[in-house]
């Protein structure tokens, strides 16, 4: 833990750089009216999944107490700065990054004033959809090839103020994806509304330059790590990688804590 935690006081000063102008115009067109959660259409979730893939049901379980604490301080720092879009990431394979971004999706969700898209923008290895034992008609491939409006691809798990973008198809050209003018019309479309904030399941950083490529339209970056599986090494490698990133905080997750299934580490603020 020690070597750990040193890596995460070092990462968590790192600063997003100032938008190009024509990123930030872009971003703040609407692309037509503000996407409703409660109406998207309902899918039914595998019970045996969700189970199996450890997806918070039950709000009465400790981690599910844990995850709240996790989306009050993300929320806090995100209303602070006027941020509404999240990545999730981690360094290497294996960390529980996906279902970081899941559960912190659905935690979220169940605050009254927020209303949450959670997509799958693993475009190389996407999982949600497994996690969620759920295999949607359309996905966000559908809507990247131009075969469908965006309004169909979104579904609702039956959750309140909770909506999902999925994908069951890999891409090898992923990173021109992210940053595609298909995929920046999607973010600029589903960061509107009220009390909005859109999380973005993401390829670890060292993977592949996926979330680098696409750090531009996103606001702020959790990052998951594993005790026993992230190495210091591969930490110190984030760090500089994110130098330019707002950090919103660090998820360790299988920490030998007793108090809590994760650690999270919360940093500064960051100044715009």
């Amino acid at each position: 833990m020690a070597t750990i935690d040193k890596g995460l006081a070092r990462v968590r000063g790192a600063k997003l750089r100032p938008r190009d102008p024509g990123i930030t115009e872009l971003l703040s067109r609407t692309g037509g009216a503000p996407i409703t959660t409660d109406a998207l259409p309902r899918v039914k979730l595998n019970p045996r999944a969700l189970r199996n893939n450890r997806v918070i049901q039950d709000e009465d379980l400790p981690v599910a107490s844990a995850y709240k604490m996790l989306r009050t301080r993300v929320l806090q720092r995100m209303r602070r700065n006027n941020w509404t879009t999240l990545a999730v990431t981690g360094t290497c394979p294996e960390e529980g990054k996906t279902l970081t971004a899941i559960n912190l999706a659905i935690s979220m969700a169940r605050d009254l004033s927020t209303s949450v898209i959670l997509v799958d923008l693993d475009l190389r290895k996407p999982a949600v959809s497994r996690y969620l034992g759920v295999s949607p008609r359309y996905g966000i491939s559908d809507y990247l090839q131009g075969t469908v409006e965006l309004e169909r691809t979104l579904i609702s798990p039956g959750l309140d103020r909770l909506g999902l973008l999925l994908n069951e198809r890999s891409f090898s050209n992923s990173s021109e994806l992210l940053t595609s003018p298909q995929m920046h019309s999607l973010v600029a479309q589903l960061r509107q509304g009220e009390g909005r904030i859109v999380i973005f399941d993401l390829p670890p950083l060292l993977v592949t330059d996926d979330m680098l490529a696409f750090s531009p339209f996103v606001d702020a970056i959790l990052l998951v790590l594993s005790q026993g599986k992230t190495k210091q090494n591969d930490l110190l490698a984030a760090k500089e990688l994110l130098q330019d990133v707002n950090i919103v905080g660090t998820v360790l997750n299988r920490s030998s804590e007793t108090v809590a299934p994760y650690y999270y580490y919360y940093g500064s603020p960051s100044s715009q």
